[in-house]
């Protein structure tokens, strides 16, 4: 089952008891949500009337349309885009959500379009959230990692743990959006209990913008028979910011991530795969080659220049029939002689590939950061960068030596983007 784990207010910080500062956003009231408290088993704030946090209406709105999976390109879209979807999800009147997305419309978060909606009759109004309006709700979320609530689990309050804490060492999802801010506490005994996660591998989270198809993709593959999905992109290009957005959206898997840049030998691997089965109380052969196996994903990041062994370790894993399904991202460099599978792994189906290419021109312009370039700088660095979230990243932050050390640019090039990264519209 694939669903999604979204969390977050941007820059949010608790102090003291409950009272909530943060420097990026503006607090508003909340309004009163139409999914029933006792859901979450939250407990009411008698003690104290500060609550913990707000999110505004339009936050919740944005959050709430970032989650909604869809072909935009179809005509006919989900009900959760449409006014009365959205009133539901977040608790306003259905009267009330054009004021709501309002300024998310002017601001360049959401784009207001007619579509035919699931089950519907006649065309209605819908919002679409932008890249850009995708890019502040994970802002959003992220900010909640850091927000400090108490908890209870089996008769026992914690406090001074953050909900990336709670999340980790419970296994519980704690979702923003069925949150007043006004708890005194969160019951987790009553909060739906997430799969075993070991991420202490994986990179830091960076901004991921507009591959709807690619996790679509691996969304199918999930579902399918297949046991190895292969990513191949660029160095930077964001293969593996693609599979850590992707599996944080996973619900009730158990997922292990392994980074091969740290673990270059098949024993420092399989290591890696005996501690995390020892975290599920099972053996490593179970996970991998057993039925018992199948709501767990290893994730091998940085397939490139691999030991041999490493190398026939995959190649072992992929002729399985039952088992982990496993995702590797690799550099698209890789010399056919150093992949793990073969032609007949993808023809019977055992295995699947998938490249991922450079960001559109939308995702683009808003990694990059300048809202005043003129389109024909804009369309000089999106030829030369091909689209690449590193490289647009670091043109944003004018790293000049991380351009050098990570690019095959010139200097003079490198000069060159950063020069036009910088030009602004003269009127």
């Amino acid at each position: 089952m694939v669903s999604t784990r979204y969390r977050g207010i941007a820059g949010a910080r608790v102090c003291g008891k409950g009272s909530l500062k943060s420097s990026r956003i503006a607090i508003s009231p909340v309004w009163a949500l139409s999914t029933p408290k006792t859901n979450l088993a939250v407990m009411s704030n008698e003690r104290s009337k500060t609550p913990l946090f707000q999110l505004s209406v339009a936050e919740r709105v944005l959050i709430h349309l970032s989650r909604i999976r869809f072909d935009r390109g179809s005509d006919t879209v989900p009900r959760g885009v449409c006014q009365e979807g959205i009133s539901e999800a977040v608790g306003i009147l259905r009267s009330h959500v054009p004021r709501a997305v309002k300024d998310l419309i002017s601001d360049g978060f959401l784009e207001e379009g007619k579509r035919h909606v699931k089950d519907g009759g006649k065309r209605m109004k819908v919002y679409l959230i932008t890249p850009r309006g995708s890019e502040r709700a994970r802002q959003i979320e992220r900010g909640m990692l850091s927000l400090v609530i108490p908890a209870k689990i089996q008769g026992t309050v914690v406090q001074g743990m953050t909900v990336e804490q709670l999340e980790n060492a419970f296994h519980r999802r704690i979702d923003v959006l069925h949150l007043t801010g006004e708890e005194e506490y969160i019951d987790l005994d009553l909060v739906a209990t997430t799969g075993i996660t070991d991420f202490s591998d994986s990179p830091k989270a960076v901004s991921f913008l507009d591959r709807e198809e690619a996790l679509e993709k691996m969304k199918r593959f999930l579902k399918s028979r297949s046991i190895v999905l292969a990513v191949y992109g660029a160095k930077g290009i964001g293969t593996s910011c693609l599979v850590k957005h992707f599996i944080e959206m996973l619900d009730e898997w158990n997922v292990l991530w392994i980074s091969l840049a740290k673990h270059r030998t098949r024993a420092s691997i399989e290591e890696r795969v005996a501690a995390f089965a020892k975290l599920l109380h099972t053996k490593p052969e179970t996970i991998l080659e057993s039925s018992a196996g199948v709501n767990t994903l290893i994730v091998a990041d940085g397939y490139f220049d691999v030991d041999e062994n490493v190398t026939e370790f995959f190649s072992d894993l992929t002729g399985r029939v039952a088992g982990a399904k496993l995702i590797v991202t690799c550099r698209d460099s890789t010399p056919s002689y150093s992949r793990f599978y073969r032609k007949e792994h993808l023809d019977s189906g055992a295995a699947q590939e998938m490249t991922l290419k450079g960001l559109p021109d939308d995702a683009a312009r808003v990694l990059l950061g300048n809202a005043e370039i003129p389109d024909e700088a804009f369309r000089r660095i999106h030829v030369m960068s091909r689209g690449s979230p590193m490289i647009l990243t670091m043109l944003r932050e004018r790293d000049e030596d991380g351009l050098r050390k990570n690019t095959t640019f010139t200097n003079e090039e490198i000069r060159f983007l950063l020069v036009e990264a910088a030009t602004k519209n003269e009127n």
